[in-house]
C-alpha cells in the first residue's frame, strides 16, 4: 500500500494533523528502500534465469560448475538485499507507531490550552527549578500542558486510549480496531526491545503471527498497508473529536493522511 500525497482542503484540521502528514512522508522514504530492495532482487534472480536458459544443457560438467558458480553469487547477493528489506519494513511499523503517539501528546497538548477543565483532575506541579527557569507563565503552562499530555499517553496502549477517548466523546472507531492496533504496537516494541525477534509475551498476546518465541518478525508490503489502514482508522476519529470539540484548534491546509 503506497501513501498517497495529502490533497488540497478547506476542511480544518489541528497542526497536530499537519505534522502527523508531514512525519508520515518520512515513513514513505523507507517504503521506497524497501521497494527498491525488491525490485533489484527480482532483477537479479531474472538476470540468473537468462544466463542459466544461455547455459544449455546441464548435464554437461563445465555448464554445471557454471551454474552452481552464478547461484552462489546469487544466494551471497540476495542476503544482505533480503536483510535491508526486511529491516525497512519492520522500521515502518517503528516510525508509524511513533508518528502516532506524537499526534496524541500534540493534539492533547493543544487541547489542553484552550480547555482548562482537561487537565483540572490532574494535579500537575511546577517543581521549583521549572518555575525559576520559565520566561513567562506562558512557557511554564506549555511545559505543565506537555507533561500532561505524555502522562496520558504513557497510561496505556491503544485498547485503554480508545476506552478513555470515547468516554470523553470521541466516536466512529470500529469495534475491532483494539486488537488490530495492539499487534502494531507489540511488534514496534519487539523491534526496539528485542531487535525484532518474538518474545515469549509476543505470542502469548499475537498468537499466529509468528510460529513461536525466538522466530523473527518478516513484514512484508501488504501487513503494512493492514497496519497503515488501522491507524488510520484511529486517527481520523480521533482528529475529528478535537476539532469539533474545540474549532478553534482548527486550521486549513492539507488533509488526509496516508492511504
Amino acid at each position: 500500500m503506497r501513501a498517497k500525497s495529502p490533497t488540497p482542503s478547506s476542511e480544518p484540521h489541528t497542526r497536530a494533523w499537519l505534522a502527523f502528514e508531514e512525519n508520515l512522508k518520512s515513513v514513505s522514504h523507507l517504503l521506497y528502500m524497501g521497494g527498491r530492495e525488491a525490485y533489484l532482487m527480482q532483477a537479479a534472480a531474472a538476470r540468473v534465469k537468462a544466463y542459466f536458459d544461455k547455459l544449455g544443457d546441464l548435464k554437461v560438467k563445465t555448464n554445471l560448475v557454471k551454474a552452481a558458480r552464478s547461484a552462489g553469487r546469487l544466494a551471497k547477493a540476495m542476503g544482505p538485499r533480503i536483510e535491508r528489506y526486511q529491516t525497512a519494513n519492520l522500521w515502518q511499523v517503528v516510525m508509524l507507531v511513533t508518528c502516532v503517539e506524537a499526534y496524541l501528546q500534540d493534539v492533547f497538548s493543544a487541547a489542553a490550552g484552550v480547555d482548562p477543565d482537561l487537565m483540572n483532575e490532574s494535579q500537575q506541579l511546577a517543581p521549583y527549578a521549572d518555575i525559576v527557569a520559565a520566561t513567562s507563565l506562558d512557557e511554564l503552562a506549555d511545559q505543565l500542558r506537555a507533561r500532561w499530555a505524555r502522562a496520558w499517553l504513557s497510561d496505556g496502549g491503544p485498547t485503554r486510549w480508545i476506552s478513555r477517548l470515547e468516554r470523553m466523546g470521541a466516536r466512529g472507531y470500529p469495534a475491532d480496531l483494539a486488537p488490530r492496533l495492539e499487534l502494531v504496537w507489540g511488534i514496534r516494541h519487539a523491534a526496539v526491545h528485542a531487535a525484532g525477534v518474538a518474545t515469549a509475551d509476543f505470542v502469548k498476546r499475537h498468537p499466529g503471527f509468528v510460529k513461536a518465541a525466538g522466530a523473527r518478525l518478516r513484514i512484508g508490503a501488504r501487513p503494512f498497508g493492514v497496519f497503515l489502514k488501522a491507524v488510520r482508522d484511529f486517527v481520523e476519529p480521533t482528529e475529528k473529536y478535537f476539532v469539533a470539540r474545540h474549532p478553534s484548534l482548527g486550521v486549513t491546509g492539507t488533509t488526509g493522511p496516508a492511504k
